[in-house]
């Protein structure tokens, strides 16, 4: 069993006075199918995007398994 673990990942675009997230902690079993749902401009393709390392951040993202999007 593999985790996917997030801790106290922030993120703000550069000159946004806006934090998309700030100090979010979770953990995943890489078995698990998640989805994300939410309205529009919440931070779903901003998550996946951190994810795939596309943008800088505070905190930690640890997987053992590399993304697809």
């Amino acid at each position: 069993m593999s985790r996917i673990q997030i801790q106290n990942l922030t993120f703000s675009y550069d000159g946004s006075c806006d934090t998309i997230f700030e100090n979010v902690s979770f953990q995943i079993d890489t078995d698990w199918k998640l989805g994300f749902t939410g309205r529009n401009g919440r931070g779903k393709t901003t998550f996946l995007n951190l994810l795939l390392g596309k943008y800088e951040y505070s905190g930690k993202i640890t997987s053992p398994v590399e993304f697809g999007y």
